[in-house]
């Protein structure tokens, strides 16, 4: 199955400015795609491991299984000040 992914903050700078079609396995949940982006993207690692996902403009939990077709968003922690 693809997901359309959508990436925000310093992802955009280290993975794409561009939506990203990604084929993923059925049944996949948000933290295995968060894990086959890690292995594609390594500069990146560090930052997936706490990024969430958001659907809709819900967040999903790490378990969610994504659905095929639909576009999800990559939203990394962020600090203000």
């Amino acid at each position: 199955m693809k997901i359309n992914l959508i990436f925000y903050a310093v992802l955009e700078e280290i993975i794409s400015t561009e939506p990203l079609l990604l084929e993923v396995k059925k049944g996949c949940t948000a933290e295995e795609a968060i894990a086959i982006l890690s292995k594609k993207y390594p500069k990146a690692a560090s930052i997936l491991k706490s990024t969430r996902l958001a659907h809709e403009e819900e967040y999903v939990s790490k378990m969610s299984v994504l659905t095929d077709g639909e576009e999800y968003c990559l939203i990394p922690p962020v600090s203000g000040g």
